[in-house]
């Protein structure tokens, strides 16, 4: 959604109403922290309004079963004696479960003592469907997308410590078949909103793992713009888009300090997983901000630095910290963070006003 869409639907509400709502008649508050004050049997929601977009904010509000992550799945637990409770799983293993019940209280099982213990696809909070009316809704999901952590520190000299990685060669890495169950490709370009007849750029192709893909979404009336600084990499883009059929993917041999790109032309650039491998990523992050449209966005994947599971090392994860900070400080601003992916950070930029 672009910066625009995002403003307009905000506006359909009072925010100021609607942080009433949330520590008023809505209870929010009671389930729900932000900034460390609040209850904790809900998702912290101090960057909620990054996370989320204005129509999942006000979907999770009138029906919070709809969109639920894992963690925050129903577990119901019936002990022997007969008594039912529910509550949110806060660590299990094969002897016991804690729990957080719907009061926000610890509660702790030796599964031995139960006769039942399972999870449900609903969430803990009710639906305020019939319990908010319209005006409220629209107040309560415009202060829900104010919520955006605290803002960042314009500056304009980025401080990075970390190690720059080496551009990866390594074709079977790049093309492994697990690679789908790790970076959920299809849900995120979904979650991108690609309309048809777009121009996007995939920065740091690679061997067209997203080219493909993208080019398919914006159609014949559309254009791709697969950049790498490795020719083996563009031979390996265009033999995969000719097997697929698609004519609308331009190939660029982009340079270390200049991804040759044309000026006011992106819609999108997507940079996946090639961002930590940049030696120059000032000049390259310009040359981006030269290539946007108006309303064009960036969008940033790397595997997580704070996750454990990710199956990279050392200077090929960032954290979130590295690439909010980093970019901000480039002319930037970062308008959503997509938490669904499971092992990466997914921000998504605009240029800074």
């Amino acid at each position: 959604m672009s910066v625009l869409g995002l403003a307009v639907l905000i506006a359909l509400g009072d925010a100021a109403a609607g942080r009433v709502v949330f520590v008023g008649k809505g209870g929010c508050v009671n389930c729900h922290s932000i900034e460390n004050r609040g209850g904790s049997v809900g998702p912290d929601l101090s960057e909620v309004g990054l996370r989320r977009t204005p129509e999942s904010l006000r979907l999770a509000i009138v029906d919070p079963d709809s969109e639920i992550y894992e963690d925050y799945l129903t577990v119901v637990a019936v002990t022997k004696l007969g008594q039912r409770i529910e509550g949110i799983a806060l660590n299990e293993d094969d002897i016991s479960i804690q729990l957080r019940d719907a009061g926000g209280n610890p509660r702790s099982f030796l599964k031995q003592n139960l006769k039942e213990v399972r999870r449900e696809e609903r969430s803990l909070m009710p639906s305020y469907a019939s319990k908010l009316s319209a005006v409220e809704v629209d107040n309560l999901t415009a202060y829900l997308g104010t919520l955006r952590g605290a803002p960042a520190v314009p500056r304009t000299v980025v401080s990075r410590t970390r190690e720059i990685a080496r551009v990866s060669e390594n074709v079977n890495w790049l093309t492994r078949p697990e690679r789908d169950g790790e970076e959920r490709p299809e849900t995120l370009l979904d979650a991108l909103q690609i309309p048809r007849g777009a121009t996007v750029v995939d920065l740091g192709a690679g061997a067209g793992y997203f080219t493909w893909r993208l080019a398919q979404r914006v159609g014949s009336q559309g254009k791709v713009l697969a950049v790498e600084v490795q020719r083996q990499m563009l031979d390996l883009i265009a033999e995969e888009t000719k097997k697929r059929g698609l004519t609308n993917v331009e190939l660029v041999l982009g340079g270390e300090h200049d991804p040759r790109l044309p000026k006011a032309a992106a819609d999108l650039v997507l940079i996946a997983n090639s961002y930590h491998e940049f030696s120059d990523p000032e000049a390259i992050m310009a040359a981006i901000l030269r290539c946007l449209k108006p309303n064009g966005r960036v969008a940033v994947i790397e595997y997580s630095k704070e996750n454990s599971r990710a199956p990279v090392a050392g200077p090929h994860k960032m954290s979130f910290a590295e690439i909010r900070s980093e970019i901000e400080a480039m002319g930037f601003q970062l308008v959503r963070v997509l938490d669904f992916l499971p092992m990466q950070h997914g921000l998504i930029f605009t240029r800074r006003p």
